[in-house]
């Protein structure tokens, strides 16, 4: 797993975080060990949800730039005959259009497909090809 992560924000979380627990470290100790054990619960979990946060958003920006990445990758080949294999199987046909998360193929029966850039397994190109 890969975690993209702004330092400058991680780094100011963290600092904030030694700030909270030097001022509760100034402070008497509490009478009653269990509030101490609850914080330190209560801060661990928040921890956690913030990590998870920060991960989740990482995997969302990588998603992105993968889909815009493949775009780019697919516009040269419009209206180019291709065979794109798919986890439901293969489509055949000329890619008639290049969407910002998907393509939209015309199979050679007349009939449009779309298939998400995601989905897409292998691609290749078909027919005979011309180099200029």
């Amino acid at each position: 797993m890969k975690i993209i992560v702004n330092e400058k924000e991680l780094k100011e979380y963290f600092d904030g975080l030694a700030r909270l627990l030097q001022q509760n470290a100034a402070q008497p100790p509490a009478s009653d060990p269990l509030d101490a054990s609850t914080l330190l619960a209560e801060l661990r979990q928040t921890i956690r949800e913030e990590l998870t946060l920060i991960g989740l958003e990482g995997q969302r920006d990588v998603g992105a730039y993968s889909l815009k990445k493949l775009k780019q990758v697919f516009e040269p080949y419009t209206g180019k005959p291709a065979e794109l294999l798919t986890p439901a199987g293969t489509v055949e046909g000329t890619i008639t259009k290049v969407g910002g998360d998907c393509l939209v193929m015309r199979e050679h029966g007349g009939s449009s497909v779309m298939v998400p850039l995601e989905q897409l397994v292998a691609f290749q190109l078909t027919g005979k090809q011309v180099e200029q």
